[in-house]
């Protein structure tokens, strides 16, 4: 498998989006997944320095030039890249026809001082990629999830499912899940643990009475955080009939400076109490998929258990905040005080399937009983 490197340019609020999903994809074929921050320059740089050598390099934009013939014509140390075209943003190519049959031309704001700019400009991508095969082609997604099964397929792997025109036909029971449960996207979780799926109403956090305290209960050394994706949106707006609806993470404002976001409120919106619920979905899912991940050693006890809440207090590493646990892993070498791993998300996956090292019976019962309660909830 290869080292892949997955950059994506600034083109809409569905960025994110794009790259999480086509990272999960390719991690999924057991590539080892490299995700940059989300901008225009990030790739190119990266592709031209020497950490690129030996490793694959994707790239996620629009229908322009610039970003293509660069690579084309530059030193780039990429072994190989692929180009993804999105088809989301209204850039004329909008399905996999027009990638097949329109000729794209130099980026709007003529930048391109690339030589093979011009020799390229009015061409199709399936001509383009003829000429630049050896070292980079073009794909095409008008969704995330075609954007990733393309960039497979072009890499030589087997994706989940695809039609004949190159669309995801949706067809795997993982798919079905996702699409019966859309319209609680944010609300609720997914999981799989051996043969069961899990459908979980998402408990309040504030209602747990676990907590993560670097004061109280944790190995300070211990203590790794990740930032999925530093430049993420750290506060979101939306309006409703006058009133301005705002959720921030003051921390996270503090440290990387303030990425703010509005967002429009969708059909549903009826009232404003909905319009605070529409919030906090969208607050919810930009916490989801850009927020923070956090390993750490605690002292062990029976209540740690993957699936709950904690209350987190690590000030020295700006974070005062719930988050929720997704792995345990119990030091079993027999040690005095008992040792327990935690590894914490700001919220939790939408699917995923937990890899914890020790469970009881006692906890799959409760998750049992869990599941009943949620399924009877959103009946």
């Amino acid at each position: 498998m290869s080292y892949v490197v997955l950059g994506c340019d600034i083109n809409n609020g569905n960025d994110s989006n794009f790259q999480n999903t086509v990272a999960k994809a390719l991690e999924k074929q057991g590539h080892t997944v490299e995700k940059l921050t989300i901008g225009p320059n990030y790739f190119a740089s990266y592709s031209y320095s020497s950490k690129a050598k030996g490793k694959i390099g994707v790239f996620l934009i629009a229908a322009g030039l610039t970003a293509l013939c660069d690579l084309y014509d530059g030193n780039t140390s990429f072994k190989y890249a692929y180009f993804g075209i999105r088809g989301d943003i209204g850039n004329g190519i909008g399905s996999m026809n027009d990638f097949k049959t329109k000729g794209i031309h130099k980026d709007h704001h003529g930048d391109c001082i690339s030589k093979s700019c011009n020799p390229f400009n009015g061409k199709t991508f399936p001509q383009i990629n003829e000429i630049t095969k050896a070292k980079c082609q073009a794909v095409y997604g008008g969704t995330p999830e075609e954007m990733a099964n393309n960039i497979i397929k072009a890499m030589g792997g087997q994706t989940d499912s695809s039609s004949s025109n190159g669309s995801s036909a949706g067809s795997t029971i993982k798919d079905s899940l996702k699409k019966a449960v859309s319209g609680w996207d944010g609300d609720v979780e997914i999981r799989v643990e051996g043969d069961t799926v899990y459908v979980n109403k998402i408990k309040d956090p504030t209602t747990t009475k676990l907590v993560v305290n670097e004061f109280e209960n944790v190995q300070f050394d211990s203590v790794t955080v990740t930032d999925v994706n530093p430049q993420t949106t750290n506060k979101i707006t939306c309006n409703y009939k006058g009133y301005e609806l705002t959720l921030q993470d003051d921390l996270l404002i503090k440290r990387f400076g303030e990425n703010a976001e509005t967002v429009e409120v969708d059909e549903f919106v009826k009232n404003y109490n909905d319009a605070v619920s529409f919030l906090q979905r969208a607050w919810n899912k930009i916490r989801r998929d850009d927020g923070r991940q956090v390993e750490l050693k605690v002292k062990g006890d029976s209540k740690w258990k993957t699936g709950l809440w904690v209350r987190v207090y690590l000030p020295s590493f700006y974070i005062d905040d719930y988050m929720y646990i997704t792995r345990m892993s119990a030091d079993e070498d027999g040690s005095t005080p008992w040792i327990t791993g935690l590894t914490l998300v700001d919220y939790p996956p939408s699917f995923g399937t937990f890899e914890e090292e020790t469970s009881t019976e006692e906890e799959t019962t409760e998750e049992d009983s869990e599941t009943t309660t949620d399924e009877e909830a959103t009946s």
